[in-house]
């Protein structure tokens, strides 16, 4: 069975898209036909807009994935079984693991509610479920968390298969980091879920009275790690790869630098100035395969969720100050 965010997805290449807008605007009309203009003042924004982004762009890192290993394809020492046996599995997690992020999420979700407390009490002391903009919250806040715990997980689980993947290259040139680029690709795109939910959370905080960011601030740092997971997974054993043949050339240049202690000819003088200029570059090889576009596009990526927080921020204050 396919990870089921993935079947609220249309096929195609325009699909996450395409289910994305539709997403929105049914869940948009859904709330406002149920809470009318209590919607503009509620979380309803929030859920409508991250519910429909999470399904996206899990397809759309997928699609980005499977063309990433359809470009490694010819430096792997896999066969075609094998290799579609693990795209297979990318797309189709098993349901244990499926049901084991459901879990998780509906746990943190109840937490979630629980520490926030949104639900009124009534005059008998008891917790009032009756209002319409309770049941929305409570069903929003289930399905955003269900949502990213298993768009996130499946990303991580597939990061790991990726790296899997690289334990059956068939060479790696440090000196030629183009052929591994597509494994940056993945490491990057898959930040997305992530970055682009944080993103996604200064919509809470319109004209709703809840007091500044400063309350799930803690939960955006809780991302932090995942991020860091979904980039240097991927890369992980190729990093070490590159590593480890770098040391190992340094170490044959220093050996043959160590036989020209005291060179007095011309060619030993010329062997010396080769060595040091090899190992001078190969010390400036990193040992990461991205490129400056990989790494450019990243950092953009990371500024986004803070210019985002920066301009809620800046608008809050000049509607404050207009009212």
């Amino acid at each position: 069975m396919k990870c089921w965010t993935l079947y609220l997805v249309l096929p195609g290449r325009f699909g996450p898209l395409i289910s994305g807008l539709l997403t929105l605007i049914t869940l948009t009309a859904l709330q406002f036909a149920l809470l009318g203009e209590v919607f503009w003042v509620s979380t309803g924004i929030f859920f409508a807009v991250i519910l429909s982004y999470l399904p996206a762009v899990h397809a759309y890192i997928l699609e980005i994935t499977r063309n990433a290993i359809l470009e490694l394809r010819s430096n792997l020492l896999m066969t075609d079984e094998d290799i579609a046996d693990i795209t297979e599995r990318m797309q189709r997690p098993e349901a244990k693991f499926q049901i084991g992020w459901l879990v998780s999420g509906i746990t943190l979700a109840l937490l979630h509610i629980n520490f926030m407390g949104f639900i009124p009490i009534n005059a008998n002391g008891e917790l009032d479920f009756s209002g319409n903009l309770v049941k929305v919250t409570i069903a929003g806040t289930l399905l955003t968390w269900c949502m990213m715990t298993t768009v996130i997980s499946s990303l991580i689980q597939n990061s790991y298969l990726i790296d899997d993947l690289t334990n059956h290259l068939k060479q790696i040139d440090i000196f030629r980091k183009q052929p591994w680029q597509p494994l940056a690709r993945v490491a990057i795109a898959s930040s997305l879920a992530l970055i682009g939910s944080n993103a996604i959370f200064p919509l809470l905080f319109i004209d709703s009275g809840t007091e500044a960011a400063s309350k799930i601030l803690p939960g955006m740092a809780l991302s932090i790690p995942a991020v860091a997971a979904m980039v240097m997974v991927p890369l992980a054993t190729t990093r070490r790869k590159i590593a480890a043949q770098k040391e190992a050339r340094l170490l044959s240049i220093d050996q043959a630098i160590a036989k020209l202690p005291d060179p007095k000819t011309h060619v030993e003088m010329q062997s010396l100035n080769t060595l040091l200029d090899q190992r001078n570059h190969l010390q400036r090889v990193s040992s990461w395969p991205l490129n400056l576009g990989n790494i450019g596009r990243l950092l953009f990526y990371m500024f986004i969720p803070p210019l985002t927080w920066v301009g809620a921020a800046l608008i809050e204050r000049l509607v404050d100050g207009f009212v």
